[in-house]
């Protein structure tokens, strides 16, 4: 099938514009390979991030018609049924841009150190501050893991990141990547300062209450992690704990 490509161009503090690609392509091609036989055959100049292939790293994190992907994860096909499934009208073109809410170093590369910057916040790790260390590792039960299964799916791709309006408005909201990953501390038994991080994220806009419910990091998440929902149930944890009556 033959397919239109409009794919985003920026070099290094210069003016956006867009460039199209034609390629005979199959169905059942990936974005990614996609990208690769433009850059291979057509334009080596195209710059863009790729890694595992598997929509394990997320590297490869893109928007098409404005809503992000994968780009290893996709294929025509499927972003074609999702296209027309949402009511657009795409005769076979598709527009390639970067992810939103980040600065674009080069074509669909983005500089990403706001995005850790964030995740930094949230202290994203275990924290053990028991005084006495046990002599065997601390396990955890099925039952426990279990819940941890949803938010350990985050590859951490910014998807979520990219669509998220809150973040466009407020500079200091850390984030639905950010939330979703705190929201996995405080389930994990194995931590202990799962008050002091609800504290934390109850404080002003930059937590839970800078969320507006757009509901555009659920739509946008690739694996599945639902950030709003891990937000919402957030803010059920800390009224619970300010009002555990």
């Amino acid at each position: 099938m033959q397919v239109q490509f409009k794919v985003y161009r920026q070099q290094p503090n210069g003016t956006p514009t867009f460039q199209n690609y034609s390629l005979e392509v199959e169905s059942n091609t990936t974005i990614l390979d996609c990208l690769n036989q433009i850059k291979w055959e057509q334009d080596g100049s195209l710059a863009f991030r790729k890694n595992c292939r598997n929509a394990i790293c997320g590297s490869c994190a893109i928007r098409i018609n404005n809503r992000p992907f994968l780009a290893c994860k996709e294929n025509v096909s499927t972003v074609f049924a999702w296209l027309e499934a949402n009511n657009y009208v795409h005769t076979n073109e598709l527009t390639i841009q970067p992810l939103g809410n980040l600065p674009v170093i080069k074509d669909l590369v983005v500089d990403m150190t706001n995005f850790w910057a964030d995740l930094d916040r949230i202290y994203p790790y275990l924290i053990d501050q028991r005084q006495s260390k046990p002599e065997q590792e601390n396990r955890q039960s099925p039952d426990e893991r279990k819940q941890l299964t949803k938010t350990a799916n985050c590859i951490l791709c910014a998807a979520c990141y990219s669509d998220c309006d809150a973040k466009g408005k407020n500079a200091d909201f850390v984030g639905p990547h950010a939330l979703a990953k705190a929201h996995r501390f405080i389930l994990d038994s194995r931590d202990s300062e799962s008050s002091s991080r609800l504290e934390q994220h109850s404080e002003g806009t930059k937590g839970v209450w800078g969320c507006n419910g757009c509901r555009m990091c659920n739509l946008s998440c690739p694996m599945g992690v639902d950030p709003l929902s891990q937000i919402e149930e957030m803010r059920v944890r800390i009224f619970d704990l300010l009002d555990p009556l």
